[in-house]
């Protein structure tokens, strides 16, 4: 039986960041919390753990060719910062 629950993952400001998530691991939204950003994803708990990896841009920057899909943004600096985060391409 696969039991399925939201866990959260903190991030930090780089331009590719690796995350240890359960494979088939579903983000669902970045958001601050705390000061600090953070994933959330779905997960199968059951899973084995993999490395994710996600490209974090400041608005402007230059994205590469391989993202893929946009999980979220977040604001630090009291707004003076914006960064996305995205999947890398084929995740």
């Amino acid at each position: 039986m696969n039991i399925r629950r939201v866990y959260k993952y903190p991030l930090y400001v780089g331009d590719w960041i690796s995350v240890q998530m359960p494979m088939g691991a579903e983000p669902m939204c970045v958001q601050m919390q705390n000061g600090e950003p953070q994933l959330w994803a779905l997960v199968d708990v059951g899973n084995p753990p993999t490395t994710h990896h996600f490209r974090i841009a400041g608005t402007g920057d230059d994205l590469g060719s391989n993202v893929g899909k946009h999980i979220g943004s977040f604001q630090m600096e009291g707004g003076a910062l914006v960064f996305h985060v995205f999947a890398e391409a084929g995740q």
